[in-house]
């Protein structure tokens, strides 16, 4: 919720006290526009103040006590004054002696504020109305307490801004017709507080000016708001719309109102009551201008559209367009289609939240087309083919249209302008584009090669072993003589589809290039791939290890076994060990059984032994023992198998 608080103009209204005293109250915000919704902090300042601290000049007199410095008018010299009474209009009477008033001594030690009514004649006026135009020709609002030197509160510059003091510098400021001291006003100056004494006057002057024809200004409705001791709330302050003994609230009204604040004393005596406040809720009655339709005549096209002379609503406004973009200035896309419409859509709002969704419809008819395009087919050895278009609703306003063809493929090296129908052309893909004065087009066509040469032929074999021999079989078209480069150091020359046979020792690529005449040709390849074979086995006795085919000749080694039949456990490194003598194995698998059949031994390794040990370790006893083992070769059709019997012997 956002607090609407839309001018600092205040409404005051004076009434005389039964009991001597003058009623004023002041209420903030005046004649105040919202939007729907939004909070106004409404404030009423009240006091009762003692006679004679509210002053006019509808006597043509200063009042008892205050004095006037220069020349002094009493009346309506030049413009009339917010409530058109008289009012004192400040000039210099002679060269050097400068406009202001004084007032006289006020009890102020309860604080207030100083309110008047003043106005800057406009600069360059007749005299007596001609205004201040330069910096230092301002009015200047002073305190004195006691008769102590002069303190400056606030200057008012001839430029329509307030400064502490007179800058004391002479630079031009015009005063012209509408700035903010030009028109009668009224100010509130709240007093300081080291003006809050028992005996305080206050002062306006002008420090400079340029003679007695010039640098006018004026008073008027002058009150010193403020109560003396005992310091305190004098008043009380209720409203119409039943709130009570309150000087601030917040309303939020959805529709207008009006707001007075009625003053009575503490003791329950009405004393006056202020000028209304209207509360006038924003109605919905924006306006702008946007177009409703956009033509187009090409796809792909943008076209701008805004939205124009927003007003009658509450500033600042926002667009928004569905295309994404915020600012009131769009650029529409015409869209890929060449015939159809898009809508787009646009929220247009103002700082009340008012929304108005509109839209912009784009048209797009692209007259311009290609209705048909022909290709004429190439001999198979001239260039002799042609493409044609037919092109429809041209725009040829200011140019006649453009046509080009490009090919054969893109970016070829053919490109043709200012003809729908070029010829002599080669086979392949011509392109082709027409552009008028506001659109472009595009198509294709295929000129395509009537009975082509082509070269073909097929191998019985495209790999094997060195030497390999191979046929090719000729099935080329349309041709009537042959070149053929077998890459293994042959070439052949003939006129016939006969098929040729050639050995090759190594990998070729065979190429065939197949004639109709001396200029025109097609070419064929076919890769014979040419391997070393043999052994790939590195197991094998005849391995070789350049061989990348195997060719079944791999001969792998046998196992052989040598068995000893006796063995003589007793130390001396001879026959202490019962042992297989082994070649070309991979794993020996050896079994020793005693002559009830128990398993002395067993184990399997590169060729386990016997060392005539029982399995718990005791000494086996002299006598036969069976035998049996397994020898493994590198396959396993190697594998040799056998038993026999030993004799162990103990001395």
């Amino acid at each position: 919720m956002k607090y609407a608080l839309l001018t600092l103009l205040f409404i005051f209204a004076l009434g005389q006290s039964t009991y001597g005293q003058t009623c004023y109250v002041t209420v903030t915000p005046e004649d105040t526009l919202i939007c729907p919704g939004d909070t106004v902090d409404i404030t009423a300042v009240a006091n009762l103040i003692p006679t004679g601290q509210a002053f006019n000049f509808n006597g043509g007199v200063l009042p008892t006590g205050w004095t006037a410095v220069g020349g002094s008018t009493f009346s309506t010299p030049c413009t009339p004054s917010l409530t058109g009474d008289p009012y004192y209009w400040a000039s210099t009477a002679t060269a050097g002696t400068y406009p202001g008033i004084t007032t006289a001594e006020f009890d102020v030690s309860c604080g207030g504020a100083i309110v008047f009514d003043m106005v800057f004649a406009v600069q360059g006026g007749a005299a007596p109305c001609e205004g201040p135009d330069l910096a230092d020709e301002g009015v200047e609002l002073q305190y004195s307490v006691g008769g102590a030197p002069w303190v400056p509160i606030v200057y008012y510059s001839p430029g329509g801004y307030e400064l502490p003091t007179n800058p004391n510098t002479s630079g031009s400021v015009a005063t012209t017709a509408g700035t903010a001291y030009t028109t009668w006003n009224t100010f509130t100056v709240n007093i300081p507080p080291a003006a809050m004494t028992t005996n305080t006057a206050f002062r306006w002057t002008q420090q400079t000016n340029s003679g007695t024809c010039c640098d006018n200004w004026g008073l008027e409705n002058i009150i010193i708001n403020s109560s003396g001791t005992p310091c305190g709330t004098n008043t009380v302050v209720d409203w119409n719309n039943g709130l009570t003994d309150t000087n601030s609230f917040y309303v939020t009204p959805m529709v207008n109102d009006t707001l007075i604040a009625y003053v009575y004393d503490t003791t329950g005596v009405f004393q006056c009551e202020s000028e209304p406040i209207i509360i006038t809720i924003q109605p919905n009655d924006m306006t702008y201008d946007l177009v409703d339709t956009i033509f187009a005549y090409c796809p792909n096209d943008s076209f701008p559209a805004e939205v124009l002379n927003i007003q009658d609503g509450t500033p600042s406004y926002t667009t928004e367009w569905s295309t994404g973009g915020t600012n009131p200035l769009e650029m529409l896309s015409s869209g890929p289609d060449k015939q159809g419409e898009i809508v787009y859509y646009v929220d247009v709002a103002d700082a009340c939240g008012y929304t108005y969704t509109d839209s912009v419809v784009m048209v797009t008819n692209q007259t311009l087309m290609i209705d048909t395009i022909y290709s004429f087919p190439t001999s198979a050895c001239d260039n002799d083919g042609a493409v044609s278009a037919f092109v429809s609703g041209i725009t040829d306003d200011i140019n006649q249209p453009f046509y080009n063809w490009i090919g054969p493929g893109q970016g070829g090296a053919i490109s043709i302008d200012g003809t729908a129908t070029p010829e002599i052309l080669s086979s392949g893909w011509y392109y082709f584009s027409v552009t008028d004065d506001v659109c472009s087009e595009t198509d294709s066509a295929f000129v395509n090669i009537e009975n082509p040469p082509i070269a073909e032929f097929s191998a019985n074999t495209t790999q094997g072993c060195d030497p390999l021999e191979v046929t090719f079989t000729n099935t080329s078209q349309n041709t009537n003589s042959y070149y053929w480069d077998f890459d293994n150091g042959n070439t052949q020359t003939v006129n016939n589809t006969d098929s040729q046979t050639q050995t090759f020792a190594n990998t070729s690529t065979v190429m065939l290039v197949a004639y109709a005449d001396p200029t025109c040709s097609d070419t064929a390849y076919v890769t014979i791939n040419v391997s070393p074979c043999g052994c790939t086995n590195p197991q094998a006795t005849n391995y070789n290890p350049d061989a990348t085919i195997d060719d079944g000749s791999c001969i792998l080694p046998v196992p052989t076994v040598v068995v000893p039949n006796v063995m003589t456990p007793n130390g001396d490194e001879l026959n202490d060990i019962f042992m297989l003598t082994v070649t070309n194995s991979t794993s020996v698998e050896l079994t020793i059984l005693n002559r009830w059949g128990n398993i002395m031994f067993n184990a399997v390794g590169e060729n386990p032994g016997w060392d005539g040990k029982t399995p718990n370790g005791n000494d086996a006893e002299g006598g036969t023992y069976f035998y049996r083992y397994v020898v493994h070769g590198v396959t396993e059709e190697s594998k040799l198998e056998g038993q026999g019997f030993l004799q162990l012997i103990r001395q």
